[in-house]
């Protein structure tokens, strides 16, 4: 078998209306609708760049069952760019673009093979992409397929390289609609050698042997989808070795930041803070802006929740610093969840389950039997989790430190963090 070079992508969405973000910023929402098209383009230019053998795509190439004329457009110039390259593009449909409503005029399209239904049909459902290399998809016929569609491959024999493409949700992966599900024992069971997904919008690995991915969406659609989007860049050796790269594509990322304010008074405090936490953020090449949404934490002073309570240019004066940081970040949000002043040991004298939990931390803190109980139950609820053996190694790293004299620094810390998440969890939250 001669070696090969592919990409993979899926969950492109081109043409996403983005109504909801246009109608609460037009400017956000403007930059997110172009920014779909550019992940798009990108993945093309750089298929192109790395004379990749082919390209797959495993599903919601489109957004919606009938997109609109400037989604066409944009996918039919990709597919013509790639085919005059001499790369062709292997589509397997989803959800968002099912096959029953695909658009006729880009069936035929030169240089792309649509799969059908049915994976196991020569041609419309298995193709030989190069000598001894074997592509076999299956498409959505309509939006909602609840059928495991894994279970309609199979591996022919004598093939070299076996791939299969399908739009899945794998092991129930949440934040998803069960389509197509299936389980990873499927995949295992049909003998194929990669498995290129599609459905799931983070990128991930879930084995490399055989090699079984999804490559996540191109582009974020909301403030969920946090980090790098892109896609993947698989090579399989001589020997049939896989190997897989990410390629990020995205030209605006989401991201989220918390901001612990509990030692800042004001708003001036407030400012430098964001702008450093933001300038760390870890930015790829090709981002030309980054939406952050932000969460203060912590304890806030009196004089700083007034100040942002009715301080109404705040966001406009975060907007203008953080503008000029090298990749331009824009404050999507900022929610504060944060609680009035008041400490732990002012909290220990009140009544209630949280009193009960700081007290025993203090008591663990100070007491060395009630630290070895604590430090007992540590290691029964690992057992419980991950294994006797883990375990009784992580209790033993625990105790090691500095000879378990750190451990009741450790204690006052996790009832501080804990006070923190509690008081997030269940206070009001306000939104700008």
């Amino acid at each position: 078998m001669t070696s090969v070079t592919f990409m993979h992508a899926a969950d492109i969405h081109l043409a996403r209306p983005f109504a909801g973000l246009l109608r609460s910023s037009p400017e956000l929402g403007g930059l997110f609708r172009r920014a779909g098209y550019q992940a798009w383009e990108r993945m093309v230019s750089v298929a192109m760049e790395r004379q990749v053998d082919f390209v797959v795509l495993a599903g919601d190439v489109f957004d919606s069952p009938n997109p609109p004329v400037r989604g066409r457009v944009s996918f039919r110039a990709g597919v013509e760019a790639l085919h005059a390259a001499g790369i062709p593009v292997f589509l397997a449909l989803g959800n968002h673009d099912p096959l029953r409503s695909f658009p006729e005029a880009l069936r035929s399209l030169p240089g792309l093979h649509l799969f059908g239904p049915d994976p196991t049909l020569p041609g419309s459902g298995s193709v030989e992409a190069t000598q001894g290399i074997v592509i076999s998809g299956a498409s959505f016929e309509t939006a909602a397929v609840t059928e495991n569609l894994v279970r309609r491959f199979r591996r022919d024999q004598g093939i070299d390289l076996a791939i299969g493409v399908v739009h899945a949700n794998i092991a129930g992966s949440t934040g998803h609609v069960d389509y197509a599900p299936a389980s990873l024992d499927d995949l295992l069971a049909v003998g194929m050698d990669v498995w290129c997904l599609g459905h799931v919008h983070t990128a991930q690995v879930l084995r490399r042997d055989p090699l079984i991915s999804y490559s996540g969406a191109t582009q974020g659609a909301n403030p969920n989808e946090v980090g790098p989007k892109g896609c993947y860049l698989v090579s399989v050796s001589d020997r049939g070795d896989a190997s897989i790269d990410f390629l990020p594509l995205a030209a605006v990322r989401w991201e989220k930041v918390r901001l612990d304010v509990t030692d800042l008074k004001s708003i001036d405090e407030l400012l430098p803070v964001v702008e450093e936490t933001c300038s760390q953020l870890p930015i790829e090449d090709g981002i030309e802006a980054v939406v952050v949404r932000m969460a203060l934490t912590g304890v806030a002073s009196d004089s700083l929740r007034e100040q942002l309570r009715t301080e109404d240019d705040f966001m406009d004066m975060l907007s203008e610093r953080l503008s000029t940081l090298p990749v331009s970040v824009i404050p999507g949000s900022l929610e504060d969840t944060t609680r009035a002043t008041a400490g732990l040991d002012s909290l220990a004298n009140e009544e209630g389950f949280l009193a009960d939990f700081i007290k025993m931390c203090h008591d663990a803190a100070e007491n060395p039997e009630a630290m070895t109980d604590l430090v007992q139950e540590i290691r029964n609820e690992l057992a419980r989790r991950v294994g006797g053996k883990h375990a009784e190694q992580a209790v033993s790293l625990l105790l090691a430190t500095n000879g378990g004299s750190e451990l009741p620094n450790l204690v006052q810390e996790a009832a501080k963090l804990a006070t923190d998440t509690f008081f997030e969890l269940l206070s009001p939250r306000s939104t700008r």
